[in-house]
C-alpha cells in the first residue's frame, strides 16, 4: 500500500511538472500570435519553452529592443491581459509595468 500511495505521488508530482511546462508553452505560443509571429518580441519576456526571464536578462533585453518592440510587446501584454492568458505571477507582473509605462 505504501508503495501505491509513494508511486501515485510521484505520479502527480511529474504531471504537475509536465502541466506547468505545457503552460508555460502555451503562454509562449498566445504570446507569439498575439504579437503577430514576432518571437523577437516575446524573447524580450521569455525564453523559447516560455520560461521567465531572469529579471537583468528582461531588463537588458528590455533596454534593447527597439521602440517598435517596445510597443509591440505593449499590445501584446494588453492583449494577453484582455484575453485573460493565465501568465506566471512574474509575467503577469512585468506585463502590468509595460503596459502602464
Amino acid at each position: 500500500m505504501k508503495k501505491l500511495i509513494a508511486a501515485t505521488a510521484l505520479t502527480a508530482i511529474f504531471a504537475t511538472g509536465a502541466f506547468a511546462e505545457g503552460v508555460q508553452q502555451y503562454n509562449r505560443s498566445a504570446m507569439e500570435t498575439m504579437a503577430g509571429g514576432d518571437t523577437a518580441v516575446v524573447d524580450i519576456m521569455m525564453d523559447a519553452e516560455g520560461n521567465d526571464r531572469e529579471d537583468a536578462d528582461f531588463q537588458a533585453r528590455w533596454d534593447g529592443a527597439t521602440p517598435e518592440q517596445q510597443a509591440a510587446l505593449k499590445d501584446t501584454c494588453a492583449r494577453g491581459i484582455e484575453e485573460k492568458v493565465e501568465f506566471s505571477e512574474v509575467g503577469a507582473a512585468r506585463c502590468k509595468i509595460v503596459t502602464t509605462n
